[in-house]
This record gives C-alpha cells, structure tokens and sequence, in this order.
C-alpha cells in the first residue's frame, strides 16, 4: 500500500490553501510571440514600419500581462518548480503544473543536501496537466536541506497554435496599450483593469482550467 510523505506546511513559495507555488524558472524562453508584428500592424491599420520597435515591446508586454493574469504560456517554453519537500497530495491525484497548458514532463529530480542529484522521471507521469506517480510507484525521499527540481514544458506549441481568442485578446490590449502610448508606459505588471472584452476571453480559459 502506498504510503504519502509528510507535506509541505510553511514551505516558502508555496500556499497550502491555494496551491500556488511561485519558485518558477524559465529554462528555455518562448521562440516567438503568439501573434506576429505583421498580424498586429495590420490589426492596427499601420501601414508603416517607423513604430516596428514600439509595436514589438507592445506585443511582448501583453503577451506577458496575459500570461500573468490568466496563468497560461501562451507560447511554448521550458520551466522549472522547485519544492523544498513534496506538495499536499502527491502520491494521491498528483499536483497542477502551472502555468499550462502543460505539454510535457522533463525531469523530476531530487537534490540532497550534498547537491547529489537523482533523477527519477521514471516514477512520474504527465496527466491532465498534472504531475502524478505512476502506478505502484513510492514517492522519493527529501533528506533535510535538499529540494526537488520539476523541469517541464508549457504553451500552446508554435505561435501559430494559439487559440483564436487568445490571439485577438493579445491584438485588443495592444490596441489599448498603442492608444496611450504617449502616456505611461505600458507594463505587464500593470495595475489597470483589462478591457471587458479581454477579461471575458481570459475568464473562459480559466473556466477550462479548473
């Protein structure tokens, strides 16, 4: 019978109640953005290429604003989790890999104190965007000191295989960010509510996600 190992209570960046774990590394960073500057000149009916630089960084920035409002990866990269022990429900359902859509399941290893490292991918599945123990599999040990690296792919594959609504929500915060663009500079780190219609795009995906 499996037995599950203690879980994490107090653990630095990661919050019990909501299952939020915030020790993420990007590894590899996206190739591309999941619309392209072409696409979005024309949405804006820019017939020029004197702003190319500005359209960019806007593109770049909702992008990522996106990103951090609707926890997705709108385009695929490699991260990294770490964990100083193993999350609340591991050896049962598995853990939410986040942000998804979760693609692939890389490496899950196990760092001692010693900085020893032991790979062992070989217990773990990728299911439903969770990271789960494959079927009479033990949960591995962390000593006092070490921590688990959980390496994995995120996004929607190629650019191009951006959901459409995904991509007109990028196009509709470009399109509010250029319009200001004497003003503020536009961040994703923004405090500024989303367009109506932005939110209602990225509310749907959440749905999907729960």
């Amino acid at each position: 019978m499996m037995h599950e190992v203690p879980a994490c209570v107090g653990m630095s960046g990661f919050d019990l109640k909501e299952n939020k774990m915030t020790d993420l590394t990007v590894l590899i960073p996206p190739a591309g953005e999941p619309v392209s500057l072409s696409q979005v000149k024309a949405f804006l009916r820019l017939g020029h290429s004197g702003e190319d630089g500005l359209v960019a960084d806007l593109i770049a920035s909702a992008r990522a604003r996106l990103e951090q409002e609707a926890g997705l990866a709108l385009v695929t990269r490699t991260l990294q989790r770490v964990w100083t022990c193993w999350p609340v429900g591991i050896a049962r359902r598995g853990v939410k890999l986040n942000p998804g859509p979760v693609t692939a399941l890389n490496a899950v290893r196990v760092i001692d104190e010693a900085g020893v490292v032991t790979d062992h991918i070989g217990r773990f599945r990728l299911q439903a965007g969770r990271i789960c123990l494959r079927p009479w599999s033990m949960v591995p040990a962390v000593s006092e000191g070490g921590h688990v690296e959980v390496e994995f792919q995120a996004g929607f594959s190629v650019p191009g295989a951006v959901p459409e609504d995904l991509q007109l929500a990028v196009k509709r915060l470009i399109v509010q960010a250029y319009a200001r663009r004497g003003g503020e500079p536009f961040s994703a780190a923004s405090s500024d509510a989303l367009p109506e219609d932005v939110q209602a795009i990225l509310d749907t995906h959440r749905e999907v996600r729960l």
